[in-house]
């Protein structure tokens, strides 16, 4: 059965109207650039939100072929990002692509007009959320701005990392501390590096610069 594909005048659309960058709002990377001839390389994607034809992803039998090419059922993205929602498509439902282009119009429309666009920081929402702790990691991190690793222990146990620095934090000052280090990958914050069953992690950079301040 023949797709129903886009026109080049709404694939061209689809890219300008999000600023030539993929509408993926945690990628945004740009998808054109010069060429070593001078000219334009393009590597974005116009993507069919629901699939061109039968078998692709989240194809919608109840669409005309008309609107299965209409600017409407696009979206434009990275080589990576196309791929992945058709790979793992009940992860990426229309309703979530089409929320995915609306933002990214919305914010390739106000970077037009000389705006800075970011997604705001989770990192805030941690101090709400657990402030004791987060007070505790500043501190640390003010007093040796070098050290990254941290472990979870109980008071009066006793570990040797060898030469790694390290801050800790224990169960007994913190009872749902395994529960604020869940919410805390999740934000980005840190990273899980556990090993021979002790409870260790890494901050990441962009947490450590927003407690201390650089």
């Amino acid at each position: 059965m023949a797709r129903d594909d886009f026109s080049r005048a709404v694939v061209d659309r689809l890219a300008k109207r999000v600023g030539m960058r993929c509408s993926n709002p945690d990628c945004r990377q740009p998808t054109s650039g010069p060429d070593a001839a001078g000219g334009t390389t393009n590597v974005g994607v116009a993507a069919h939100i629901s699939a061109a034809s039968p078998g692709g992803a989240r194809y919608d039998e109840a669409l005309t072929p008309e609107q299965r090419s209409d600017i409407a059922n696009g979206i434009w993205l990275c080589q990576r990002d196309a791929k992945l929602i058709d790979d793992d498509e009940l992860s990426f439902p229309p309703t979530l692509l089409r929320e995915w282009k609306d933002t990214a119009e919305k914010m390739a429309a106000l970077e037009a007009r000389g705006y800075s666009v970011s997604k705001a920081s989770p990192f805030p929402a941690l101090e709400r959320k657990m402030p004791e702790l987060i007070a505790e990691m500043r501190a640390d991190l003010m007093g040796n701005k070098l050290v990254r690793q941290f472990i979870l222990l109980k008071k009066g146990w006793a570990y040797n990392p060898g030469s790694t620095p390290y801050f800790q934090y224990f169960f007994d000052d913190h009872p749902q501390v395994k529960a604020m280090m869940t919410i805390m990958i999740h934000a980005g914050a840190i990273y899980d590096i556990k090993f021979n069953s002790v409870d260790r992690y890494n901050f990441t950079e962009p947490f450590v610069s927003y407690l201390i301040g650089e």
